[in-house]
């Protein structure tokens, strides 16, 4: 069973009011349920400012999370590092330098900053998505950075999921081995 708390979701999404929303909703019986009650709350019951409060809790792609004072949460911090490691990593020393300048082009012209599913994403990917986004009207371009961040919400619920899965699992066998223990006693 899935009992989390406000900060639990806070890694998932950056804003108070889907994170609020969301214990509201639990616990969720299982990842699915939960991935529903997101989408619902995320599209019907979070308004604008609910989602600038969540993309401003993002780095800039290329960005240390530790650097962004931005981050909400641990989590979050860990996971973004993690889901932008490809793009860091097949980052050469001009893509990532356009990557910064783009960035910086984004965030003039829309207020926010760029926001895609990097998980998997090469650094060239994630500048022709950004290439090919800035020509968008920002009231087109800030639903596609809501969709994006319900894709980045999902990855992130199923990472706390397993997260709990796991520790389930440790305090089973833990269990067990005390069980064990009291009775070779």
């Amino acid at each position: 069973m899935g009992v989390f708390d406000q900060k639990d979701f806070l890694g998932c999404c950056g804003s108070t009011k889907f994170a609020k929303e969301m214990v509201l909703s639990g616990p969720f019986s299982n990842y699915q349920q939960a991935v529903e009650a997101a989408r619902d709350i995320w599209f019907n019951k979070v308004d604008v400012n609910g989602w600038l409060e969540a993309f401003a809790a993002h780095p800039k792609i290329g960005e240390s999370p530790s650097h962004s004072q931005k981050t909400k949460s641990s989590s979050s911090a860990q996971w973004s590092e993690g889901e932008q490691s490809t793009a860091l990593a097949s980052a050469t020393d001009s893509s990532f330098q356009e990557l910064i300048e783009w960035n910086a082009r984004y965030l003039q012209k829309f207020g926010i900053v760029f926001l895609i599913f990097a998980s998997g994403r090469t650094t060239l990917e994630i500048l022709a998505e950004m290439k090919k986004r800035y020509v968008n009207r920002p009231i087109v371009e800030l639903e596609i950075a809501a969709q994006e961040q319900m894709k980045i919400t999902e990855l992130r619920l199923s990472k706390l999921f397993s997260l709990q899965k796991d520790a389930s699992s440790e305090a089973k066998t833990d269990n067990a081995t005390d069980i064990v223990n009291k009775a070779g006693d």
